[in-house]
């Protein structure tokens, strides 16, 4: 009885906000992260409204759009910082991985004046911007297109991007935290991510600094996946120095 007293407000709250948070649920009920998230992707598989970081929006194609250019627009400044410093490890005539995420596709900009990459992607925004510039082959790999991510995951996008070598993976992330790792709202999009990691020579995480110390649903990978972990410079200094006393190779932006 009780979930579906909380089912029913979530749906309430959709149709009068057309969004609901996480942490909505957590105060107004008292109860854990883990099960709000269940009672969300519980609706979600049944079609009632669209996952999102942090909590869902309205399943319609208006809230798809302005989820992802709200998310986009979100810490711009800093998500430019860390997409600029990522672009400066590419080196020309590499063949490289970017992930899906909106501090990924900030990245691409940067390497517009770099010469003769192969770039491997399941990032549509990354893709559409990436082809607008010469002397770069891009390869979109296939699978389920999420519309409220503007990205493609699933058991094809899997084996497809597992059949590449790259020399360096641009990832990201939902969360991550010195004891549990890296983290994501939803598997299908870690599942890829975590893949692309295992024929790597290198590994870059990007992530702003408001998802550090912080764990997603789904933990996919320990910390020691990665090589390089590039933040911006609004992370605390203490969470800095506890991250490089524990040998992770720190990148501030």
């Amino acid at each position: 009885m009780n979930s579906q007293i909380r089912e029913k407000f979530i749906l309430n709250s959709l149709d009068k906000y057309g969004e609901i948070f996480v942490k909505n649920l957590v105060e107004r009920f008292d109860i854990s992260g883990m099960t709000a998230r269940r009672d969300i992707a519980k609706l979600a598989q049944q079609g009632f409204l669209i996952r999102t970081h942090g909590g869902a929006i309205k399943n319609d194609p208006l809230s798809n759009m302005f989820s992802f250019s709200r998310r986009i627009d979100r810490y711009k400044e800093r998500k430019i910082a860390i997409g600029q410093c990522a672009a400066q490890f590419v080196k020309n005539n590499d063949t490289i991985y970017i992930d899906s995420g909106t501090t990924l596709i900030r990245m691409c900009q940067f390497l517009k004046n770099k010469k003769g990459l192969k770039i491997i992607t399941n990032s549509l925004p990354a893709a559409s911007e990436l082809t607008n510039y010469s002397d770069m082959e891009v390869i979109l790999i296939g699978g389920k297109v999420i519309p409220e991510r503007r990205s493609i995951y699933g058991p094809v996008a899997v084996r497809q991007v597992s059949e590449y070598n790259v020399h360096k993976a641009f990832i990201g992330t939902d969360g991550v935290s010195l004891e549990k790792g890296l983290s994501a709202y939803d598997n299908n999009e870690a599942n890829v991510s975590k893949t692309i990691t295992n024929s790597a020579d290198q590994v870059f995480l990007l992530c702003d600094s408001s998802k550090i110390e912080k764990d997603s649903f789904y933990i996919f990978a320990p910390l020691s996946i990665i090589d390089y972990l590039i933040i911006d410079n609004n992370i605390d200094k203490n969470t800095a120095k506890k991250y490089l006393d524990q040998n992770v190779n720190l990148i501030i932006a």
